[in-house]
């Protein structure tokens, strides 16, 4: 049944004022995206023109704005689910979501539609890659309404609204130049990986979703009030008031993008289509200024094409994102003149060249800075790592994740040395820096040589009680578990038994034989109780992908207590 925008249907809204949080702070969020697009460059009206082949429409006048009735939009949904591995449903929250992005804000939906010609054949690529459902580039939309440049009010950014450290993650590069997250392509990429290990985590395509939006430690607890069922909505009143709207979001946005005809919507389309872009490597350092000055492509194009690029200069070969979109049309000129655009000098390109040298000059004098504060509120430190420390204590302390320590530092392993240097990233509401992240004093006592021959005259023992885990007995005596793996010649499994003696501090067991053999070991994991490879992969500084594969565990939902699972590639 069809309805106009004004009618009964109004009827039905009204009763959603009462419905949860959740929802209506879905909803919220969802409007403050779409309203935030007003304000940027490439969504006003002027850069969109409507398609020149007007879509098939079902006879509505130019401005009428249908509605129907919840059994419609029910077997509308269901005939989309029957074409998706997610699992869609209609309900309340779905309804209030369609009403968002088909009558309250149906002009930027009428933009996103045609932005999705820019961006969707891009996604579509990437997702495909790592197995990803296609309907997932629909998340972008949720995320971002397709702006390349959004930023939210937590200070996530571009196309799929990456924070700043599961970016890094992710291989997403941040600096004074440089925004990976606004690089359409990369942040695709890393999106698409991202995904797939949440996907391998919970084997449920809403679940990754929610943690998507959330962060795996919510799902996780969500799950865990719930009595341990994998079920977003068995799960839907446990987690946050945001995530809670996320996935009606979702399937609200996968309905409306293949019914936007029946809601009387027509793309407008963008000043480029996907076609006709086309990507360069940048040899140089080259300046927006110097592509318009000499060929002719605006600065406001090159800006929506390379959003990635803070300060409109592009650092040249010393940096991964050293390439440049240009329209098609100006790739031949570029190619011909590019001796020329290079040496191109006018005064604007030269303030932007000594502004460029002042800041390599500020970064390469202080490459490893104690302290130092990102764009987006991060703080680079420089942690310096103490006798007892293990990379554990270390991300707890900085409240970031194992896995984030050892992809910010290049670490082939998760074991750390004492007076070994560690780049951490940590957000304004860390702890303050404690001594252990100034350099240790110059030791004035007694020289090395001789502390190491008295740790080995006396050594501490442990007796093992029942329950205890060499995790556990680390944490006690502020040790690494792979020094006490050493001192008593463990295998990777790290089983100890009740009544066991531990070494703790001393000489390393002639069992053990050399570290460097010791090392050289594969290592096993024992699955525990409540354990995920989630907490797994952190827990010895993987990722979630790598245990699948070394494991050959595919796309299983769970581990069952008792599993050995493989932890190093070799």
């Amino acid at each position: 049944m069809l309805l106009s925008a004004h009618n009964s249907f109004h009827c039905a809204i009204a009763k959603e004022s009462g419905s949860s949080d959740g929802f209506q702070s879905g909803k919220s969020s969802v409007a403050e995206i779409l309203d935030s697009l007003v304000y940027a460059t490439y969504f006003k009206d002027e850069y969109f023109s409507a398609s020149a082949k007007m879509p098939d429409r079902p006879g509505f006048p130019s401005h009428f704005v249908p509605q129907y009735t919840d059994s419609v939009y029910a077997a509308r949904i269901a005939a989309l689910d029957r074409k998706t591995p997610f699992n869609l449903v209609y309900n309340e929250h779905v309804r209030g979501f369609i009403r968002v992005y088909a009558v309250d804000r149906r002009n930027s939906t009428a933009k996103i539609l045609g932005l999705t010609k820019v961006y969707f054949p891009l996604f579509e690529e990437h997702l495909d890659r790592y197995n990803v459902p296609l309907e997932m580039k629909y998340l972008a939309i949720v995320e971002s309404a397709l702006n390349p440049t959004a930023v939210s009010h937590a200070g996530a950014k571009g196309l799929w609204q990456f924070m700043y450290g599961t970016g890094k993650m992710y291989g997403l590069e941040s600096s004074s130049f440089v925004e990976d997250r606004y690089d359409p392509y990369k942040a695709t990429l890393a999106a698409s990986r991202h995904l797939r290990d949440l996907y391998k985590i919970y084997g449920d395509w809403f679940l990754a979703l929610a943690a998507y939006n959330s962060g795996p430690g919510n799902v996780n607890k969500a799950i865990r009030r719930a009595g341990g069922v994998k079920d977003y909505w068995a799960i839907w009143d446990y987690l946050p008031a945001e995530t809670r709207g996320y996935v009606p979001a979702f399937i609200a946005v996968n309905y409306i993008m293949n019914y936007y005809k029946e809601h009387n919507i027509h793309p407008v389309e963008p000043g480029y289509i996907y076609q006709d872009i086309d990507t360069l490597r940048v040899s140089k350092m080259l300046s927006f200024e110097q592509i318009n000055e000499t060929i002719g492509v605006s600065r406001q194009d090159l800006e929506f094409l390379n959003p990635q690029y803070k300060l409109g200069i592009i650092p040249g070969s010393d940096y991964s994102s050293n390439v440049l979109r240009l329209p098609r049309r100006y790739i031949g000129q570029f190619q011909r003149r590019e001796k020329e655009i290079y040496a191109y000098k006018s005064k604007s390109v030269m303030e932007r060249e000594q502004l460029l040298a002042r800041l390599q000059s500020f970064e390469a004098a202080s490459p490893s800075p104690v302290s130092q504060t990102t764009g987006d509120g991060q703080v680079r430190k420089v942690h310096y790592v103490r006798q007892g420390q293990d990379i554990g204590m270390i991300a707890r302390f900085y409240r970031c994740e194992v896995s984030e320590i050892v992809r910010w530092n290049n670490l082939k392993n998760p074991s750390v040395t004492p007076g070994q240097q560690l780049v951490v990233f940590a957000g304004n509401d860390a702890p303050a820096e404690p001594s252990v992240v100034v350099p240790p004093p110059v030791q004035k006592e007694v020289p090395l040589v001789k502390k190491a021959e008295r740790k080995k005259e006396k050594s501490e023992m442990h007796r093992v009680e029942r329950g205890e885990t060499v995790a556990s007995i680390a944490r006690e005596f502020g040790v690494s578990i792979e020094s006490i793996a050493d001192l008593n010649g463990l295998k990777g499994s790290m089983n100890i038994k009740p009544g066991q003696k531990l070494k703790i501090t001393g000489s390393s067991s002639d069992k053990s034989g050399s570290r460097k053999h010791a090392s050289a070991k594969v290592k096993y994991h024992k699955v525990r109780k409540g354990d995920s490879l989630y907490s797994i992969a952190d827990r010895y500084g993987v990722s979630v992908g790598d245990l699948t594969d070394w494991n050959d565990i595919g796309r299983k939902k769970s581990l069952q207590p008792g599993q050995k699972l493989r932890v190093t590639s070799r």
